[in-house]
């Protein structure tokens, strides 16, 4: 049990909560955008809605923070984690914006595994968030796993960009690809960011 995890002021693991379901349901049609490039335009869209949510729930987390007095948490911890969840966000939100701009509507090589290893990313800090107050221990695997998923996302991206200059003769399509494929490179990333911020908050309230 953790003894600074009792919940003191549980809509702080409330609102962490959301953040991670509505990053994971973007992921989600991240998903269906890379599948159905055809839909691009409505997908996107709908991924900014997302994206515009989340940072009003990272917006309310921070007037919470101001206005609370004793916290589940040190305070940093909880605006470390918050602004590291929506980056999660804001980062399938341009991929989708970058893929809309370039009117990217053919399906792109090693996309369906960058889309997939961030799907599966968020899906675990959805459940890592709903169990950092309750379970140590199955946390701790989950962020590990995270990680494990950007090392081979690294590894898949670099797959992606050796066969995007291996395979397309086109310089303008190389460029708009190269750029869409850096955006799931560093979204990928960002969802190891969260588990740093979450991991140290864990540790030091053992």
């Amino acid at each position: 049990m953790l003894k600074a995890f009792m919940p003191k002021q549980p809509k702080f693991f409330e609102l962490l909560s959301v953040l991670t379901s509505e990053a994971h349901n973007a992921a989600k049609i991240l998903n269906e955008i890379v599948a159905n490039p055809e839909n691009l335009d409505e997908f996107a869209s709908e991924i900014h809605v997302i994206e515009n949510k989340c940072d009003e729930i990272t917006h309310k987390i921070s007037n919470e923070l101001n206005e609370t007095f004793i916290t589940p948490i040190d305070r940093e911890d909880i605006f470390a984690i918050t602004n590291a969840l929506d980056d999660v966000t804001d980062g399938v939100d341009r991929i989708a914006s970058k893929m809309k701009l370039y009117k990217v509507k053919s399906h792109m090589k090693f996309g369906p595994q960058l889309a997939a290893i961030l799907l599966r990313q968020t899906e675990l800090l959805n459940e890592v968030v709903k169990s950092m107050q309750s379970d140590f221990k199955k946390t701790l695997e989950k962020l590990v796993i995270i990680r494990n998923l950007e090392t081979e996302g690294d590894t898949v991206f670099r797959d992606s960009i050796t066969y995007l200059f291996d395979n397309e003769k086109d310089p303008i399509e190389v460029i708009k690809k190269k750029e869409i494929l850096e955006n799931f490179e560093k979204a990928v990333d960002k969802c190891q960011t969260a588990t740093i911020a979450i991991e140290g908050a864990l540790i030091k309230n053992i």
